[in-house]
């Protein structure tokens, strides 16, 4: 069996209330090469990997969830990046998709429920476990408004404000310009995830769960995010790197590359 990475990054770059979600599939390519990188006990060669493009819709999204879940895997891990708004009829957070605008965006977009779903339907026959993580910006009312619910699966992440510049268009990421510029942008989460295991973590284990890695990232991270989970007992296990280059010094008398 193998692990299994299936990135969904979402980005509406037309709709400039929507351009958190601008570096959506970005940070799902960085949290894969982190992952596939130092994974512990599968590394590159073990690990699927896919990846949905960025203006691919709901029904795509989802089907991709659906299917990797049929799949036979130790470890299914959904990497959930973009930008979340409210759909106030149903009251619930939906990741903006291409070609939203703010008037439908509820609808054309993918619902947090349909993939807490679809993971929580197929974990009764998975062998494996299975993993939802959230790397994402939320709009003002879904921000003040979602629970961001997932019972019955396990859930790792990070959600941050968004504030949508004033005037101006997004085009490309950094473009967004105006008072009020944009504040937040999707993929936090995978950018505190590298700089976490490149640098290894002094004092914690030789592997590294999700658990071990929480207190780390939130603390690392900007005031005002909420973190989700994280689960315990993950069998996402990442080697510590700051334990092999102690190992190093000791049998070797060198020091690390890098090293002052």
């Amino acid at each position: 069996m193998v692990v299994e990475l299936v990135l969904l990054g979402a980005e509406c770059p037309e709709e400039r209330a929507f351009a958190g979600s601008i570096g959506a599939a970005a940070g799902g390519g960085l949290f894969a090469q982190v992952v596939t990188g130092a994974m512990f006990d599968a590394g590159a060669g073990r690990c699927q990997v896919t990846a949905a493009p960025p203006d691919a819709d709901a029904n795509m999204l989802l089907t991709a969830v659906k299917e990797a879940v049929e799949r036979d895997s130790r470890l299914l891990v959904v990497y959930l990046g973009g930008q979340f708004t409210w759909d106030v009829r149903r009251r619930r957070p939906v990741l903006v998709t291409a070609g939203s605008g703010r008037d439908n965006a509820h609808g054309r977009g993918l619902a947090w429920d349909w993939v807490v779903s679809a993971l929580a339907h197929g974990a009764g026959a998975a062998r494996g476990e299975s993993l939802l993580v959230v790397d994402a910006v939320v709009g003002a009312e879904a921000w003040a408004s979602a629970s961001f619910d997932a019972v019955g699966v396990r859930l790792w992440g990070r959600l941050q404000p968004y504030a949508p510049p004033r005037w101006g268009r997004s085009g490309a990421p950094g473009a967004v310009t105006g008072v009020g510029a944009v504040t937040a942008t999707a993929g936090g989460f995978s950018a505190l995830l590298d700089q976490a295991v490149r640098e290894g973590l002094p004092g914690q284990p030789a592997v590294l769960d999700p658990a071990a890695l929480h207190s780390t990232l939130e603390a690392r991270d900007t005031p005002g995010s909420r973190w989700l989970g994280p689960p315990a007992a993950s069998r996402l296990l990442l080697r510590n790197r700051a334990v092999l280059r102690g190992v190093l010094r000791e049998t070797t008398g060198e020091q690390p590359y890098g090293s002052d």
